[in-house]
């Protein structure tokens, strides 16, 4: 069962219990612009002893085939609220949606701030046939476009090193139409050296989301636009790892235009 932590005895934090799904219906009304954003942490999976353990976390989760269904890899984005067929966000899914399967495993590797270890700074997950492409559209059992290098996430696992214990990440929507065209869709993410994580920090804010949410960074990658069967109305937090949990510190949505 997901619970609510005290992180340093006073701000709140979710912590979904291990491969729990956290989702939040939205209502944007006649959206062109709608930005996303969370601030996101791990800690390890005995509850409560290890709600504030960052380290030793590493794990892969494989099959006899190395096929994976989904709900064996991270997504975190929006999806539709009737079925969850129509994802957009974070996810290690690398080739392959045939039924649910997909190939490779789901890997939580010890990084630094891109996909190295000259460091041990943060978690980063990735699959074990690809560590490039972290970003995807999909729709039903199609990948209906993928992102390419430079965009992966971080999740800390050295608060010194990193500078901060919460990584905040953004996904920005954007479509020309409401009315007939208002399922085709574009996502764009913030692209750096193997890094598309906006910041890192030890004060995971409101004011702070809604600033940076306000001013998304300029140097993105799109993927789309795509035309979806169904509009995305839910956020969606899901980590499918047996060893950690996902901690979400703060998240929000902003309707820019």
């Amino acid at each position: 069962m997901a619970k609510i932590f005290l992180k340093g005895g006073t701000e709140k934090c979710l912590i979904n219990a291990v491969r729990q799904a956290y989702f939040q219906p939205f209502r944007a009304t006649n959206w062109l612009d709608l930005r996303v954003g969370f601030f996101l942490s791990v800690c390890g999976n005995a509850d409560p002893s290890e709600d504030d353990t960052i380290t030793g976390l590493d794990e892969e989760i494989d099959s006899t085939t190395h096929f994976l269904p989904f709900s064996d890899r991270v997504a975190i984005g929006i999806v539709n609220s009737s079925d969850h067929s129509v994802f957009l966000g974070y996810t290690n899914i690398f080739l392959g949606h045939v039924q649910g399967m997909t190939v490779g495993t789901t890997q939580l590797i010890s990084s630094d701030e891109g996909i190295g270890t000259d460091n041990a700074n943060f978690w980063r997950f990735s699959n074990s046939r690809s560590s490039s492409s972290q970003v995807k559209i999909l729709d039903g059992d199609s990948i209906r476009a993928r992102g390419t290098d430079n965009s992966q996430m971080h999740l800390v696992q050295d608060t010194t090193g990193a500078g901060g214990y919460a990584t905040l990440v953004m996904l920005r929507f954007q479509r020309d139409d409401y009315t007939g065209r208002r399922k085709i869709i574009r996502m764009s993410v913030k692209i750096g050296d193997h890094n598309g994580d906006v910041l890192y920090t030890n004060t995971p804010t409101e004011a702070s989301l809604q600033s940076n949410l306000e001013s998304f960074p300029e140097t993105v990658q799109t993927l789309g636009p795509v035309e979806l069967s169904q509009e995305p109305d839910m956020l969606w937090i899901y980590w499918p790892f047996r060893m950690s949990r996902i901690r979400t510190h703060c998240y929000g949505i902003l309707r820019a235009s």
